[in-house]
């Protein structure tokens, strides 16, 4: 074969060795331009996920520096990231110094707690009987349970405290376990759970003798695991950071909860900074505990119970 031959041969069979090599796509193709697109993307996601990620944690890092430093420290111009000599008794002057900061301490984690356990019994309970039961005007309560959760909570202020002071039970624990014993929100959200559980475990349970709430009990309360922790950290996180209901049912010092506490300790001690980065970070903690330690059932529950 002539030396011109081979050379027209090569110049053929170029192309195919490199669309080969390129996944059956040729240099310039459109394929890379839309990858170069897609990678594109990705980076400026990824670069947004980074900036916003920052923008929400360097204020609670900030806080926790600064719950470290002096007075003066905190208060300096210009700051300084880290504290010169670290003061980890700030947190046991909030323990110690401010006033009635146990109390506090106390009332949030009882009434949030009780609260938190009410609602998981409850909420479960009423999801549970519209989910699976029948009775008359079924539709019609859940309709109008639904209708509630459009109508803003400070409609309810005046009703409220009207009902608790005819039924003397403002300033006393009782009034947030009658207030939120029951929430809408949740009994929707473990309605929805209850409505994914296939009925042959029921129908099963029904043929060894167990009644309605055997069988919610026994065999449908273990399976719903993911909707109940879902609910219970969601409960919790709105309890413990709830401020408007204690000022307005809550009158006595000894009846303020963190929240309430935070505020005063702003006029009390205005000049000690420090502290009130402390009692701050304090009053965080409980909420960053459950959100890590249960984010994998809190993630799991709402995408099975269908919420956004």
């Amino acid at each position: 074969m002539s030396v011109a031959g081979s050379n027209v041969q090569t110049e053929l069979t170029a192309p195919i060795a490199v669309a080969s090599m390129t996944g059956g796509r040729r240099p310039g193709d459109v394929g890379d331009s839309t990858e170069r697109v897609n990678r594109l993307e990705i980076v400026v996601r990824y670069a947004l996920y980074i900036v916003i990620t920052l923008f929400l944690f360097v204020p609670f890092v900030m806080t926790v520096l600064s719950s470290f430093k002096t007075s003066a420290e905190v208060i300096a111009f210009p700051p300084t990231l880290l504290p010169s000599v670290w003061h980890p008794e700030n947190y046991l002057n909030v323990l110690t110094q401010i006033s009635g900061f146990p109390r506090m301490v106390f009332n949030s984690f009882f009434v949030t707690l009780v609260v938190v356990a009410l609602n998981l019994f409850f909420d479960s309970l009423v999801g549970y009987a519209f989910a699976r039961l029948e009775f008359p005007f079924k539709n019609t309560l859940f309709a109008i349970m639904i209708a509630t959760m459009v109508i803003p909570g400070f409609v309810f202020i005046v009703p409220r405290y009207i009902m608790l002071l005819n039924a003397h039970l403002v300033d006393t624990y009782f009034a947030f376990m009658v207030l939120y014993f029951l929430q809408p929100a949740y009994i929707l959200l473990m309605t929805q759970f209850f409505k994914s559980i296939p009925r042959d475990l029921e129908e099963a349970a029904i043929v060894d003798g167990l009644g309605w709430f055997g069988i919610f009990w026994k065999i449908i309360l273990p399976l719903a695991r993911p909707a109940l922790l879902a609910t219970g950290i969601l409960t919790f996180q709105g309890m413990w950071n709830n401020f408007l209901d204690w000022v307005i049912y809550m009158q006595s010092p000894t009846m303020q909860n963190i929240q309430l506490g935070l505020v005063s300790f702003r006029g009390q001690y205005q000049n000690q900074w420090n502290l009130i980065m402390a009692g701050s970070v304090l009053a965080i903690l409980p909420i960053l505990i459950i959100y890590v330690a249960g984010q994998k059932y809190f993630v799991g529950g709402a995408a099975t119970s269908g919420m956004k």
